[in-house]
């Protein structure tokens, strides 16, 4: 089994807390710009490098590798889409909710983001269109919201939403236009029973 050495980590640790401390400059700077401004290529590389970072409570994974300015314009595209009425708040805003103890029921999850009872999850797909499979992810986030609520506030889901982010479009479903209210005690039920199943054959 490789171990670093001493110098490796040390050399290792000095790089992520230079991660850490560039970004927290960055969004200083940036919460002083104008309210309309978007994020510059500096904040995002700032945010690719903390992406990587990430992986490590994730997975345990620390593999920093230089970013591709490519990633940077990619992102940079992305975010001139965005319409800042889509994501503003009038009550609640959580990133990244989790759902309680139903998260560990498949073995973790959570959401992108919980806004005023909606609860949205971000798409980068090449195409406009809403798969099945997108849809069953973002329904079983909405079974889990209901079994064991969303952290961080009291709010419930009370639709769901698929922000299409390279066409700058945020799609939303009331639950109500999926969901019969009778039907749904059974189907949490069924969920639950399914999502233990999973993970026990893992």
């Amino acid at each position: 089994m490789w171990l670093p050495s001493r110098g490796e980590t040390a050399r290792t640790k000095k790089r992520v807390l230079r991660i850490v401390e560039t970004a927290k400059n960055c969004v200083r700077s940036y919460l002083k710009s104008r309210r309309d401004a978007k994020p510059g290529a500096e904040l995002i590389r700032a945010t690719v490098d903390l992406a990587q970072l990430d992986l490590v409570y994730r997975i345990g994974l620390l593999d920093l590798r230089p970013i591709n300015e490519r990633v940077v314009e990619d992102i940079g595209n992305m975010l001139a889409l965005v319409r800042p009425e889509d994501f503003r708040a009038k009550r609640t805003c959580v990133l990244n909710p989790t759902f309680g103890a139903a998260s560990e029921l498949v073995g973790g999850a959570d959401g992108d983001l919980f806004i005023d009872g909606t609860r949205v999850d971000i798409k980068v797909n090449k195409h406009l269109e809403m798969g099945r499979d997108v849809f069953n992810q973002i329904f079983g986030y909405f079974c889990l919201s209901c079994i064991g609520g969303v952290d961080g506030c009291r709010g419930k889901v009370s639709r769901i939403g698929v922000y299409f982010a390279r066409y700058g479009v945020l799609h939303r479903l009331p639950i109500k236009s999926f969901v019969e209210p009778d039907r749904l005690p059974t189907l949490l039920t069924w969920f639950k029973t399914a999502a233990t199943s999973g993970i026990e054959s893992m």
